[in-house]
Formats: structure tokens, C-alpha cells, sequence
């Protein structure tokens, strides 16, 4: 086990610097092991995904620092409860705990609602029962669960309470917009912080087959069109600007030269916005390819899904962020230029339905659209530190450099 020298300062970012160094982590473990989703708060702790070498299922980790495990104690409690297992072992002054996703304690209170199913996830993942689609530790698990006749269900267990979900969404469905409903059954009567899901269509919009591209991108944009021009009422959400300078204190804990950059960058995009007339209505929050489900052929054509972020807020984000999605998921190194949006098929697609549909978010000009992609890329600027990437610093001046290339 490696250490440090007694009495030698433990850094802010010691937790994070210890699960980004598989090496480290790895020989810690005793096996092959990596981690992504890092979830940091500076000086307390840092909790991640888990990935272990040949394993299909994933778990998850959390380090703490010294005076801050209280919770690492209460997951080690919970686990115990129901006959669980927590690994805690320290690294200096640093504290690690680890477990698969059954002992994840602040989705305890959900899985137990699916145990009388399947007595333990990993098991089910392992022997093919279960598969796993999502995982934000401590926040979200998401199932696809095989049925013997008809199509897949998919489970989605949180931390939180899921109020209003079955509502809202049928409420959306009744104003015209496509959208996936949850069903009603025996496991969401046993716990409110489950849903189960119908499968639908062949894959989201960013993965399909090209050629469904031509008819799927109008559709879903023309699908925009009808959430943001529904009378479905929707709470306010966070103001972009908000939002926005308060992740610039994330990012200056991390480095504060690259929160510098933030904050300057983050000002000039607040000004372009405040200096701009906005429609608002109801827009989904974080929209983008791979929330829109493509329909198989006796199917609609397409569904929108993951209403997470949905919200009362300025149209044109959910705009951005489509294309911002498309252009970091084609770009590559060292290209940072504003490609335009005939460069961006499923963009240009999208947009194209969205028009003809009267999206109220329309017309946005080129440098409209820029101010709004370049807000959507500075709300993803942490992303190569989040994926526990070891060159994150240099990956995030380089999303900073990408938005003050889209900004012009």
C-alpha cells in the first residue's frame, strides 16, 4: 500500500488525484481498475465509478479526506444491514471505500424495492438478466431488464423521490409531444424513488444507422417544436448565467488558471445573452441526440426522453446544446474551429424540422446559435475530469479553446 510521509498536507484535490492515477488505485485494490463520473468536492471527498478489468458490471468509490467519512460509515452501516459488504481501506490520510452497485447507500432505499426480483444487481448483470445503461453513483442507476415474451423494460432507480414524472410526461403526451412514459406496476407501488419504462425504437438519433437520419433528425426537431410551444406548465429552472458563474468556482478549485480562463469566458457569453431578446417556454435541458429515440417501423418516428433538467427557460438552449453535443462528438484534436451548421448533419436536420414545425425558438441567426453553442460547451467544460482522463487539464483548455473559437 502506498502512503505519505506522517504530518505531510493532504491537497484539496488529494481524493480526485488518487482515483484519476490508475496505477495507484490500482495496486491499492489489488487488480485492474479505473474509474470515470468523478463527483468532486474540494478538501472533502471524491466518489466515482468503479470499472474493473474483464467485469461487466461496474461499482462505486468514494475517497475521503481526513475528518469527512461520516458517510463513508454510514455506507459501511447500510451494506452491514442487509447483509453487505463495504471495502474500506486508508491510503495515508486519505480513507477509500468501495462496493458493487448493491451497496450503493444512497440508492439503498430504491434497490431494496427491486430485491424481491433480483436479490442483487451485480449478480443479475453478471448472469445476463440485467444489463446495466447508466450509472452516476449515489445519484442514478439505470437498468435494461430482459422479459421472456415482448420487448426489454428498463429500470430506473435514484436517490431522490421521482415526483410528478408519471404527470408530467402524460401530460406532454396529451399536448402532442412525443415522449416515453413510464408504466405502472407492483415495483414503483413499493418504492417512489423507481420507474419502470417500456423499450422503444432501434437506438437514439447519434448512434442509428446514417440513413435514418433524413427522416429521424426533422422529426425530432419537429417533436422540439411541439415541447417548446406546449402550454404544459413547468417550473422555472436555473438561470443559464447562474449556473454558469457558479461552476466557474468548481473549475477554479481544480486549477486556477483554467478558472480564470472560465470566468472570463463565462462573462463574455453571460453578456451576449443578456444582451439578447429570448422566447421562453418549456424546454427539455439537456437536449441532444442521444435523447431522442428513434422509432422502429410500426413505431413513431421518433421520442424524446430524459426530462431530468425539463423546465420553464430560454428556448434557444436546448438549440445549443443539440449542436454543441454533435460538434464535441466530432471533434478531434487541435480542431476547434466553428464548423458551421451544414457541417453538422444531424443539427442541420434537426433545425430543418424545427423551422418547418414553427419552433418558437426561431430564428436564430449564425451568431445566435454560436452564443448559445458556446454555453452549452462551457457547462460540459469539465468533462475530461469527470472521465478521470490523466491529461484533464490540458483537456479543458481545450474545451476553452473551442469556446472562444465558436464565440469568434
Amino acid at each position: 500500500m502506498s502512503g505519505r510521509a506522517a504530518g505531510q498536507t493532504v491537497t484539496a484535490r488529494a481524493s480526485s488525484d488518487l482515483l484519476i492515477d490508475r496505477e495507484r488505485l490500482s495496486t491499492l485494490l489489488g487488480r485492474q481498475v479505473r474509474t470515470t463520473r468523478l463527483r468532486f468536492k474540494p478538501g472533502l471527498s471524491t466518489s466515482a465509478v468503479l470499472l474493473t478489468a474483464g467485469q461487466d458490471d461496474p461499482g462505486w468509490i468514494q475517497v475521503s479526506h481526513p475528518g469527512h467519512t461520516d458517510k463513508l460509515r454510514k455506507a459501511v452501516e447500510l451494506a452491514g444491514e442487509r447483509g453487505q459488504q463495504v471495502h474500506v481501506l486508508q491510503d495515508g490520510e486519505l480513507t477509500l471505500a468501495h462496493g458493487t452497485i448493491d451497496t450503493d447507500p444512497r440508492l439503498q432505499k430504491g434497490l431494496d424495492a427491486l430485491r424481491p426480483v433480483h436479490a442483487s444487481v451485480s449478480e443479475a448483470v453478471a448472469a445476463g438478466r440485467l444489463s446495466v445503461l447508466r450509472y452516476n453513483p449515489q445519484r442514478r442507476l439505470v437498468l435494461r431488464r430482459d422479459v421472456t415474451a415482448g420487448d426489454p423494460l428498463v429500470l430506473r432507480v435514484t436517490a431522490e423521490k421521482q415526483v410528478g414524472v408519471h404527470a408530467s410526461l402524460r401530460d406532454l403526451a396529451a399536448a402532442g409531444v412525443p415522449v416515453v412514459e413510464p408504466v405502472r406496476d407492483d415495483v414503483r407501488r413499493r418504492s417512489r424513488r423507481v420507474t419502470v419504462w417500456p423499450w422503444f425504437g432501434q437506438g437514439d438519433l447519434a448512434t442509428v444507422d446514417a440513413s435514418v437520419v433524413e427522416t429521424a433528425g426533422p422529426a425530432a426537431g419537429a417533436a422540439l417544436a411541439r415541447l417548446h410551444g406546449s402550454a404544459v406548465a413547468a417550473e422555472p429552472v436555473l438561470d443559464t448565467v447562474v449556473a454558469l458563474s457558479r461552476q466557474v468556482w468548481d473549475v477554479v478549485d481544480l486549477d486556477p488558471g483554467a478558472g480564470e480562463r472560465l470566468h472570463a469566458l463565462t462573462a463574455a457569453v453571460a453578456e451576449r445573452i443578456g444582451s439578447g431578446r429570448w422566447a421562453t417556454g418549456h424546454v427539455h435541458g439537456d437536449f441532444s441526440a442521444d435523447q431522442v429515440l428513434v422509432g422502429r417501423d410500426h413505431e413513431d418516428p421518433v421520442r424524446l426522453t430524459d426530462f431530468d433538467r425539463s423546465g420553464r427557460a430560454r428556448l434557444a438552449g436546448d438549440l445549443g446544446s443539440f449542436a454543441a453535443a454533435e460538434l464535441l462528438a466530432g471533434s478531434r484534436e487541435g480542431d476547434q474551429a466553428w464548423p458551421g451548421v451544414d457541417a453538422l448533419p444531424l443539427t442541420r436536420a434537426m433545425l430543418a424540422g424545427y423551422t418547418q414545425a414553427g419552433g418558437a425558438g426561431q430564428p436564430l441567426t449564425d451568431p445566435d446559435l454560436r452564443t448559445w453553442v458556446a454555453r452549452a460547451l462551457l457547462t460540459r467544460v469539465t468533462e475530461p475530469f469527470r472521465a478521470a482522463d490523466p491529461d484533464w487539464l490540458a483537456g479543458i483548455h481545450r474545451r476553452l479553446d473551442q469556446v472562444q473559437a465558436v464565440l469568434g
